[in-house]
């Protein structure tokens, strides 16, 4: 195969900036009913399922005996709505709250009606410190100079500042170093206003090394303890460790890309034990319909060559919108119950052999990635594209969202 240059009950159909502030945005919603407003549109949409989404965490707590779940939403939920996944989850028993590396999208979470605790995982602008306190957003003390904006936001006022401790156990990226102790831990739980709720941290991917790491963890929580100081919340287990690691469990779990059905490595035993659903389908319409001759070639770089006279098709989304341009090595969309080649990937468009015969229509609609066939999951998808099972993350928070029960 050629290479070519590498570029890089009922919820939310679209989304417009409204406002709690003008950091805020909140989602119109449109009943799914109204399928003709999908029929008819000429862009790429997501469609949810919330009883896939409430039957994943059901499933997950299982997995770590019956533990809650703090469900991560970075990266607006991972390419998928972070607004719609929330408003889901709120409803399930399982879900002790949700984490964030963004301190607007935790704003935009309590402005759209999330009442669960939400915990930035990341930094904060000081202009919106007491925005996020006044809607109870916990805080995250990562650094000595996170520690003490905290404390200087806490005294600006009477109201509590709720905050969990971020300790390096040895991933690197994040957090206080343990081997700093807990002498500043110390500082921040006797200052002012300042209520210590939670501790966690976060493993990386070998399990010798993630040991160790549980094991420094442990031991801040011993220091901790003998210093009275008792966060009511750990947490370290993110999806790779809550299935293979049990003793990272502590009393409370935090995955991300489980939540949607995606496990995080393409070949997992637990796959085949634990039925997590998939909860999310991306879709777009066939807006071209356009027999080529042989010889014909698809892209700039005329990176497909016809071989024989076929249709191709056309699809409203490409690289531009986070559709992998990889797909054009070999992933496959679904239409009418079957399956056709992406042969081309550009910013705004990608195409589709679909062979001698005109099977498909404009208008008719395409499944790119979705449950229905084992080539378009994620992990079909990121196997056959040579990617992986995280590609949604790079879905454009412009692709509208419309959530289902369950899928139509």
């Amino acid at each position: 195969m050629k290479t070519r240059r590498k570029f890089l009950k009922n919820t939310a159909f679209a989304t417009v900036g409204i406002g709690l502030s003008h950091h805020l945005s909140l989602a119109q919603t449109l009943h799914p009913s109204e399928s003709n407003l999908v029929s008819q549109t000429t862009n790429p949409w997501i469609e949810l399922s919330s009883n896939a989404y409430l039957k994943n965490v059901q499933l997950i707590s299982q997995m770590a005996q019956n533990k809650p779940i703090m469900a991560v939403l970075k990266n607006n939920a991972y390419g998928l709505g972070d607004v719609q996944v929330a408003q889901i989850l709120d409803q399930s028993t399982h879900i002790a709250g949700f984490a964030l590396v963004k301190d607007e999208r935790c704003l935009a979470l309590r402005g759209n009606g999330v009442s669960k605790p939400i915990l930035l995982m990341g930094d904060f602008n000081e202009d919106l410190g007491m925005d996020l306190v006044n809607n109870a957003i916990t805080l995250s003390a990562f650094s000595l100079a996170s520690s003490n904006k905290i404390k200087k936001l806490a005294s600006q006022g009477n109201k509590e500042v709720l905050v969990e401790l971020y300790i390096d156990t040895g991933l690197g990226r994040m957090g206080m170093p343990y081997s700093k102790g807990v002498g500043w831990i110390k500082e921040l739980a006797s200052t002012p206003n300042i209520k210590i709720t939670g501790l966690f941290s976060t493993l990386t991917t070998p399990v010798d090394f993630a040991q160790t790491q549980i094991q420094r963890f442990s031991n801040i929580i011993g220091q901790l303890k003998d210093n009275g100081i008792i966060p009511s919340r750990l947490h370290m287990a993110p999806s790779l460790s809550l299935l293979d690691l049990p003793e990272s469990h502590f009393n409370t779990v935090r995955p991300g890309i489980l939540l949607h059905g995606t496990y995080p490595l393409s070949k997992m035993d637990q796959a085949k034990n634990v039925p997590l659903q998939l909860a999310y389908r991306l879709k777009a319409p066939v807006i071209r319909m356009e027999k080529l001759r042989k010889g014909d070639t698809i892209g700039f770089s005329r990176f497909y060559k016809v071989e024989a006279d076929e249709w191709t098709a056309t699809l409203p989304i490409g690289w531009a919108d986070g559709y992998y341009s990889g797909a054009e090595n070999g992933a496959k969309v679904l239409i009418n119950d079957t399956l056709y080649n992406v042969v081309n990937v550009n910013a705004s468009h990608c195409n589709l052999a679909i062979g001698p015969e005109k099977t498909v229509d404009v208008g008719d609609i395409a499944t790119l990635i979705g449950p229905d066939q084992p080539e378009i999951t994620p992990e079909g998808f990121g196997k056959l594209a040579g990617g992986h099972n995280y590609l949604q993350i790079q879905y454009k928070e412009s692709i509208p969202k419309f959530v289902h029960d369950e899928f139509l």
